[in-house]
């Protein structure tokens, strides 16, 4: 474990990033507190294409290999391409949201996704061509205490099934069908 993701290709996807805030409103002034506290973690809902049954046989064998949520998985989305050369980052605490990069960085844009110790995150700021600063989301899943490598071309995470029941459809034209849910494993 991790398991590699099989290689068929997604049909739909559906990903959010689910926060932990408690927000407690006052019913005579309706004031309200907020807390927000430290879980943070990427969701999704993903959707194969239509396969065969011979295409379907890796996809099976990779969800009974899971064996519900104990087994983890190396996914991301499948459209996040980037010519973004790596930048490496030479320090940073965990739960920290920003960093520094290496010097002669390029621009990065908001909304840039990039994994950093097999975890996802995306960039809430631009950052400028020489700028060193980059802002992120979630807060970083552990600390970096040497030299390591942002990855910002078809970045992944490591994910675990929503469900321990996971199944799939198969129809009289012998097409399987595969919707599920998963969560980012921390």
């Amino acid at each position: 474990m991790p398991l590699a993701f099989p290689n068929v290709g997604i049909q739909n996807m559906s990903m959010r990033l689910k926060r932990v805030v408690a927000v407690v409103e006052s019913p005579f002034t309706l004031d309200t507190q907020v807390y927000a506290h430290q879980g943070a973690r990427w969701e999704a809902e993903v959707s194969l294409p239509p396969l065969s049954p011979a295409e379907s046989r890796s996809v099976q064998g990779f969800i009974v290999g899971l064996k519900g949520r104990e087994g983890t998985f190396t996914f991301g989305n499948p459209i996040e391409t980037s010519t973004l050369s790596n930048n490496t980052v030479s320090s940073a605490a965990i739960r920290s949201e920003s960093f520094t990069l290496g010097s002669g960085t390029a621009a990065v844009a908001a909304g840039t996704y990039f994994e950093l110790n097999s975890y996802l995150y995306c960039v809430t700021s631009d950052k400028a061509a020489g700028a060193t600063t980059l802002n992120f989301q979630p807060p970083l899943r552990s600390a970096v205490t040497s030299s390591r490598a942002v990855k910002y071309n078809l970045p992944k995470s490591i994910w675990r099934m929503s469900s321990n029941d996971v199944g799939w459809s198969i129809n009289e034209a012998s097409i399987y069908g595969f919707s599920f849910s998963c969560e980012e494993a921390l």
